[in-house]
């Protein structure tokens, strides 16, 4: 009886109007919150990759559309099942169910999946349409899942309390006003409790939230386990009372919800004293990892943490994952309390604060995450003196944030280590510096400054010189390097009305995995000299489709050999070594500055760079890998369409019929 009862409620739920008009509801919604986001994402999305961000679609787009899904199904679950139980009872069919072979639990448990399953299958609607985002993004699949795991618990307990105040109640009104009131109590509990009161374990985000950003801790299934088991007591009270003759007393109701809520109390307190994380989808950020294999030598970290468990356990957990993967790194525990002359010694403010010591350095975390110990490893990691020093006054790109300046770039190198100073032109070289930067000089320049450039690549110094129009002897002359005349392009007929972008393709064994290409934007092309004392160690070269055009872009362009212009492939970046000095040239400067730094694989390329020049072997990783939209405004546009026009209005059209269907029959 129970199935026939679970195949009623089905049929009572999905073929009726209003649970197509939710569905439809909901989904526009969500469809509509998100496209409005992806909007704003796509404007920011460059800033991101240059900055290195660690977040990307999965924390921007997908995870505040979960949040809005959350809030949505603590409204539909009330409006779909507040006739579960009053409905019943008001039209006097209640009376019918409970009179036969059917007993109270098997008839909550119909009338609980009866709610509960329609709920999912909007919930499920909702995840498809986010799923479809796979088409131009990187999606976190297990994270998605983990996230589905626990909107099902949403789901689970938002309809047991739903039939907790159905049962209570004889008006369906009632019940949803009732169940609605305590689901919207639980979701805002967190904002007016302090975090040490006991009631704020009620708090329902906090619980929800860690499912959301792939974690499944013990303390929060705890939580939806036993809120969903108390609803349904609840519930079942109430049939009870209803099915027995005499009426269940209130004296054995009183008993039964003091042992109820006793069980609820106990079982709180111990989850929360066994909180354990049971899975997390992204355990330590990749660039970390890659900082971490870059450092030589023992890693030494103390930990001045007094004899807290609490406290130490949540160190030893954020570290295990580090001492996996360096074999080296000795954790050391210090008490702060019982040793405070040498905290002050050493400049210990807070209990947990951790000092990293590796490669003859030292760095300290006032507040142990994985973001702040990867700014503290990177510094680490560092070999020799992290100078870079950028020529200016012979009209070089700033390195502020000024219009087309580098500073993107040079918050980027800062963050790695570096420390970026500028230099006169006219003055020496400093003495610390592990690298100049030449960037887009404007003019040749005068001799005395080439004198100290050679002397300095005599001494075993590093350059890096970025190329635009302007300073071609100057380069030649320094390493012998001779840069075409035009600038590369590669589609035949462009008008000049625009820039003029190349793809450059990276090899893996330089900028390592993730990024493929970088974008240029009127490049010029190298021509290294053939018996020079410089040697290539390296050259990126652009398409067999390119050329090096000379002619003035407005009128159009094509490929004339009486002018100098060569076909391809080019040489748009050389990496060139001579003794102990090394050179890097790339045969742009646009992808340095603020206008391009963000796009492609801009940022790691530039890193990669340092990193060869300067012989660090650091990671290149830009942030989170789910950064990057790769489908054409073409797909955009049609799952937009999809998602905004026509899903809703097949859910609304289903619902239509199936109203007109039930006029007519």
């Amino acid at each position: 009886m129970t199935g026939a009862l679970l195949r009623n409620e089905l049929r009572l739920r999905l073929l009726t109007p209003a649970w197509w008009m939710l569905a439809a509801g909901s989904w526009l919604i969500c469809a509509w919150l998100l496209f409005a986001q992806l909007q704003v994402y796509q404007e920011i999305q460059p800033a991101l990759t240059a900055s290195g961000a660690n977040i990307g679609v999965n924390d921007l787009l997908v995870t505040p559309t979960l949040n809005v899904l959350g809030v949505l199904l603590l409204v539909v679950t009330p409006l779909i099942g507040m006739n579960a139980i009053a409905g019943e009872r008001r039209s006097g069919r209640l009376a019918v169910l409970l009179s036969t072979p059917l007993s109270p639990l098997r008839l909550l448990l119909g009338k609980w999946f009866g709610m509960f399953l329609p709920v999912l299958l909007i919930a499920i609607g909702i995840y498809t349409m986010l799923a479809s985002l796979a088409l131009g993004m990187r999606l976190d699949w297990i994270r998605l899942a983990t996230s589905l795991a626990g909107q099902t618990l949403l789901i689970a307990l938002a309809t047991s309390i739903t039939l907790a105040s159905s049962a209570l109640t004889r008006q369906p009104g009632s019940a949803f006003a009732t169940a609605l009131t305590i689901l919207v109590f639980l979701w805002l509990a967190d904002g007016f409790l302090p975090r040490e009161a006991a009631l704020y374990w009620l708090a329902l985000s906090p619980h929800l939230s860690p499912a959301l950003q792939g974690t499944l801790v013990s303390d929060d299934l705890a939580y939806f386990a036993l809120l969903t088991l108390a609803a349904m007591t609840v519930a079942l009270i109430g049939l009870v009372r209803e099915r027995e003759f005499p009426p269940l007393n209130r004296v054995r109701q009183t008993v039964a919800i003091l042992l109820l809520a006793a069980v609820v109390t106990t079982g709180a307190a111990l989850s929360q004293a066994q909180r354990h994380t049971l899975f997390r989808s992204t355990p330590v950020p990749q660039a970390l990892l890659e900082t971490l294999a870059a450092i030589q030598g023992p890693v030494t970290i103390t930990a001045w943490a007094p004899d807290y468990p609490l406290m130490r356990a949540q160190i030893e957990k954020l570290l295990r994952p580090l001492q996996e993967a360096h074999s080296d790194i000795e954790l050391r525990w210090i008490n702060p309390q019982r040793e405070p002359q040498l905290a002050r010694e050493t400049g210990i403010t807070h209990d947990g604060e951790l000092r990293i010591e590796a490669m003859g350095r030292s760095q300290k975390v006032t507040v142990p995450d994985y973001p702040r110990l990867l700014h503290a490893f990177r510094h680490l990691a560092r070999k020799g003196e992290p100078w870079i020093a950028v020529l200016q006054g012979n009209g070089e790109a700033p390195i502020s944030d000024a219009p087309h300046g580098l500073g993107a770039w040079v918050r980027t190198l800062e963050n790695h280590g570096y420390r970026v100073v500028g230099i006169d032109a006219s003055g020496p070289i400093p003495d610390n510096a592990g690298l100049v930067l030449i960037a887009a000089p404007r003019q040749e320049y005068p001799p005395e400054l080439l004198d100290r450039l050679q002397q300095w690549l005599q001494d075993g110094g590093r350059v890096l010189w970025l190329q635009e129009t302007g300073g071609e002897q100057s380069l030649q002359e320094l390493t012998g390097v001779r840069v075409l005349p035009g600038i590369l392009i590669s589609s035949p007929g462009t008008s000049g009305n625009g820039p003029l972008q190349l793809t450059l393709d990276l090899p893996r064994e330089l900028v390592g995995p993730g990024a493929k290409s970088a974008v240029l934007d009127r490049a010029q092309a190298l021509l290294p000299s053939g018996d020079g004392p410089w040697k290539i160690q390296q050259a990126l070269e652009t398409g067999a489709d390119t050329w090096n055009e000379t002619g003035a872009l407005h009128e159009g362009t094509k490929r004339n050999p009486l002018e100098g212009e060569r076909s391809g492939p080019h040489a748009a970046t050389l990496l060139m070594t001579r003794g102990q000095a090394k050179v890097a040239i790339v045969g742009d400067s646009d992808l340095a500055r603020d206008t391009l730094f963000g796009r492609s694989g801009n940022p790691q390329l530039l890193l990669s760079l340092i990193n060869w020049l300067t012989e660090n072997r650091l990671d290149t990783h830009a942030g989170a890998e789910d950064k990057d939209i790769t489908w054409t405004p073409m797909t955009g546009a049609m799952l937009a369409s999809l998602h905004l026009l026509f899903g809703p209005l097949l859910l609304g059209l289903g619902g239509h019929w199936i109203r007109r269907r039930r006029e007519r029959a």
